[in-house]
């Protein structure tokens, strides 16, 4: 029996203008996995070099992401905050944010002191005590990642300082106190006596396979579109009765 390609006008339509988008998820997929491994290579070979030394000057936050940092200031707890909506440990709680004025009182660096509970009663905030004196401090150096669920800016802190952020917004916080700040966040060693719960975790495999596993479902989508497409595109051919 021979066969035909003979294939309609909108099936034909809505295949090209459907397998491509698959297939771009797919590659976009692929391509996002690929910044997870590079992102994980950059933190194997950063996370065990030997520490570097910061003060006073700003240094590049592309440059410092991922390394040990060893610095010395004094904390400026007037201006501490707690980031909302941590979960350590399926328990929910707060990290706290307290910033570290270098020598000189140019420039400071936000330090990430590590996890404490929340209070079931959200009206009623945690007490943290105050920190003074000067400290030298020792972690990683992070860049805060960026929120996409964030529908709108947070106001600017014109009428006071605000104890609870949902978000570390650098932006934010550099507008409203007198010094200039680095362009990234240490995360406070787990030896350091000044800290509260940390368990850092380091990039990890689950999103790169994730990542591929997606690509795999995108990329077999469109191929069972291209091959349903075709198989009723094709039909038998007419005898001749001639």
């Amino acid at each position: 029996m021979k066969v035909v390609f003979r294939p309609k006008l909108i099936p034909t339509l809505c295949t090209i203008a459907i397998a491509p988008m698959l297939a771009g998820l797919g590659f976009w997929q692929m391509d996002r996995a690929q910044q997870k491994i590079d992102i994980q290579s950059k933190f194997e070979s950063r996370y065990h070099a030997p520490p570097v030394s910061i003060g006073a000057r700003l240094e590049s936050a592309e440059e410092m992401e991922f390394r040990q940092i060893r610095t010395t200031g004094t904390w400026d707890s007037a201006h501490e905050f707690f980031l909302d909506n941590r979960v350590l440990n399926s328990r929910a709680g707060f990290h706290v944010i307290t910033p570290l004025i270098f020598r000189g009182g140019q420039s400071a660096v936000l330090v990430n002191r590590g996890w404490i509970p929340a209070s079931p009663d959200r009206s009623v905030m945690p007490e943290v005590d105050p920190l003074v004196g000067e400290s030298v401090v020792t972690g990683t150096a992070t860049i805060p990642p960026q929120d996409p669920f964030v529908l709108e800016q947070a106001p600017p802190l014109d009428d006071g300082w605000q104890t609870v952020w949902q978000t570390l917004d650098l932006d934010r916080f550099s507008q409203a106190v007198p010094y200039q700040i680095q362009g990234f966040v240490i995360q406070l060693s787990v030896e350091h006596q000044d800290g509260f719960e940390r368990e850092w975790s380091p990039p990890g495999d689950d999103w790169i396979y994730r990542h591929k596993a997606y690509a795999v479902q995108w990329f077999a989508l469109c191929g069972a579109l291209l091959v349903i497409y075709f198989l009723f595109a094709f039909s038998p051919a007419q005898r001749d009765e001639n």
